[in-house]
């Protein structure tokens, strides 16, 4: 595994290889993305669009994965770091606020290295990935156990969740990457301890997989009506019937973050107003 410091100057040549368990995955930055494709097998370029496709793929977005079927490369990840955010905003009933964003060249690189990490877990355990949803918050996972890794400590996994969910709060067409319900068991279940004690992600994946407990497509869907209503534009009253089975756990999963945001009294006042505060002592929520 790369180093921040190897990662930043390595990179500036425009390319570099990592390791993908017993694969590599080539990064490439988009303005040299050219040279970079060149240094694939030939085998391994074929299965990729030409390079004017794959730019406009990329759009907006500061990264992305391109997975490949071949025997020693697992793919190809594109960046373009000068399109990182140095904070995420979300404005709701209550007022204007931010979170600022660390070290998201890392996090950034990592979470997309992860797409390719978990195609190659779960080979290792007979299954694969059934849905972008799935690949989301198996990269996640993987950004946890990498953060903890390097940096014997959880405070930027805790960013990453706090991100995602601010996220959806300003627009739920991110509900795609709201990984927070399956982030938030692995945070619950670990310490940066037991995470750094796997000596590998699939080792991690494979401890955690039984227990994971994943919402559905319709559970989802709700979450995503709920969260529409209450921090939607125009959203200005609570109702406090609307979607009443969901909001137990929806203020589960964002109370970390509006805590971060708003303050502990604020943050607690505001959940119970929305009818979302539970008992400290209630279990995880039932998808």
């Amino acid at each position: 595994m790369l180093n921040s410091l190897v990662f930043s100057i390595a990179l500036t040549s425009g390319f570099i290889w990592d390791d993908i368990g017993a694969k590599k995955a080539l990064v490439c930055e988009l303005k040299q993305l050219e040279v970079c494709l060149s240094q694939l097998p030939p085998s391994a370029r074929k299965q990729l669009p030409n390079t004017q496709l794959i730019q406009m793929s990329l759009g907006a977005r500061a990264a992305m994965v391109l997975p490949l079927k071949h025997v020693d490369v697992a793919g190809v990840l594109v960046t373009d770091f000068s399109l990182l955010p140095l904070k995420r905003s979300v404005n709701w009933g209550e007022g204007d606020f931010s979170l600022s964003l660390n070290r998201q060249d890392e996090l950034t690189y990592w979470h997309e290295l992860g797409h390719l990490q978990a195609i190659e877990a779960l080979k290792t355990m007979n299954a694969e990935i059934s849905s972008p949803f799935q690949h989301e918050w198996l990269a996640d996972l993987y950004l946890i156990w990498r953060i903890a890794k390097e940096t014997n400590s959880l405070s930027l996994a805790w960013q990453q969740y706090h991100r995602r969910n601010i996220d959806v709060m300003a627009n739920v067409a991110f509900m795609s990457h709201w990984s927070v319900p399956i982030m938030s068991q692995a945070l619950a279940g670990y310490s940066v301890k037991e995470l750094t004690a796997f000596n590998s992600f699939n080792a991690f994946l494979a401890d955690f997989w039984p227990t994971i407990v994943l919402p559905t497509a319709d559970s989802l869907a709700e979450f995503s009506s709920l969260i529409q209503r209450t921090f939607g534009a125009g959203t200005v009253q609570p109702l406090p019937e609307y979607m009443y089975w969901r909001k137990p756990a929806l203020g589960h999963y964002f109370k970390p973050t509006l805590i971060k945001l708003m303050g502990q009294t604020d943050a607690v006042q505001w959940l119970v107003d929305q009818s979302m505060e539970q008992d400290g002592s209630s279990p995880a929520p039932r998808l």
